[in-house]
C-alpha cells in the first residue's frame, strides 16, 4: 500500500510542477527583474511585413541569421553605433557568421560615403517609414533622442535594444545569450 502511494506521488509531481507554472504563466505571473542588460520592445513586430526593401527586393529572412541593426540618423552617434556593431560583431569569435549588421535608412545618398569604413554593412531602405513608426510604437516617443542598435531574431521579430552609450561588454553578454 505504502509503495503505491509513492508511487502516485512520484508520477504526479511533475504533472503539477507543470500545471502550476503554466497556470502562473497565464494569469501573468512573471519575475520582475531580469539579467538582460538590453531593453525589450514593449511588444515585438514583425519587420516581415514592412516592405523593407534590400537591393531592389523585399528584406527576406532565409539565411537564419539575426540582424543586428540601427535606425540612420544624423550626427555622430551614427558613426558610433557602426563602429560598435562592428567591434562587437568581431568580438561574437566563432558566432560572427551568425549576424548580420544592418542600417535601416530613409534615404541611403548620405549613407554611402558613412559605410566606406564598414564593408560587410547592408542598407535597408525604409521609404515609407514603416520601420521608424513601428519602433516608436514598440517602445515609446523617447526612442529616436539617442541612436539606438536593435536585435531581429532569424524570423523577422525585433526583440530588444541597446543605448550606444551602453557598455559594449554588456551588449556582448546579451548578445551571446541571444546568438
Amino acid at each position: 500500500m505504502r509503495s503505491k502511494i509513492f508511487l502516485a506521488i512520484l508520477l504526479l509531481t511533475p504533472l503539477l510542477v507543470l500545471l502550476i507554472s503554466t497556470l502562473s504563466y497565464q494569469s501573468g505571473y512573471s519575475p520582475k527583474y531580469t539579467k538582460n542588460n538590453g531593453i525589450f520592445f514593449a511588444e515585438y513586430f514583425d519587420v516581415t511585413k514592412l516592405n523593407l526593401i534590400d537591393d531592389e527586393e523585399n528584406l527576406k529572412f532565409e539565411d537564419g541569421k539575426w540582424i543586428f541593426a540601427t535606425y540612420a540618423s544624423s550626427g555622430a552617434e551614427l558613426d558610433e553605433a557602426l563602429y560598435l556593431m562592428r567591434q562587437l560583431n568581431v568580438a561574437l569569435n566563432r558566432d560572427i557568421n551568425k549576424l548580420k549588421r544592418v542600417i535601416f535608412s530613409q534615404d541611403t545618398k548620405l549613407l554611402r560615403d558613412q559605410l566606406i569604413d564598414y564593408p560587410r554593412t547592408q542598407i535597408i531602405i525604409d521609404s515609407q517609414a514603416k520601420l521608424f513608426k513601428s519602433l516608436l510604437e514598440a517602445s515609446n516617443e523617447t526612442f529616436f533622442l539617442e541612436q539606438k542598435i536593435f536585435i531581429i531574431d532569424p524570423y523577422g521579430r525585433a526583440v530588444m535594444f541597446f543605448p550606444v552609450s551602453m557598455d559594449p561588454k554588456l551588449i556582448l553578454k546579451d548578445l551571446k545569450v541571444l546568438i
